[in-house]
């Protein structure tokens, strides 16, 4: 996997490398690319958090349909399922983007090989 992504910069303990490295990661292309890939796990993330949590979404809406029922009650089912999406979208995308975007210098196909990364 080394030729597909470059050394981590705490790597690197050349300083001429460094300098290099450090033009290379702050230019415009590359934090473009940091966006672009920011995005794209927010958005793999937040589709995972609903995946997992839509019975909370299913049990807030049937309790809102109920007839006569309380607006608390869907209230108080509601927030449980936003946190939890929350929680899951929020620390997989911050794992994510340490692991595999931070601190590297972001080659092409990255998006794909980013996305659809194994874990072992």
């Amino acid at each position: 996997m080394d030729n597909v992504r470059s050394k981590r910069l705490d790597e690197i303990k050349n300083d001429f490398e460094r300098g290099v490295f450090l033009v290379l990661y702050d230019s415009p292309k590359q934090k473009l690319n940091r966006f672009i890939a920011a995005t794209a796990l927010t958005i793999k993330h937040a589709l995972r958090g609903f995946l997992f949590s839509w019975p909370l979404y299913i049990l807030t809406f049937a309790a809102y349909t109920i007839p006569g029922s309380s607006k608390l009650l869907f209230m108080l089912l509601l927030i449980p399922a936003l946190y939890l999406s929350w929680i899951i979208l929020s620390r997989g995308v911050r794992e994510d983007y340490d692991n595999l975007v931070a601190g590297y210098i972001l080659k092409s196909g990255y998006l794909g090989r980013m996305l659809f990364h194994n874990k072992r």
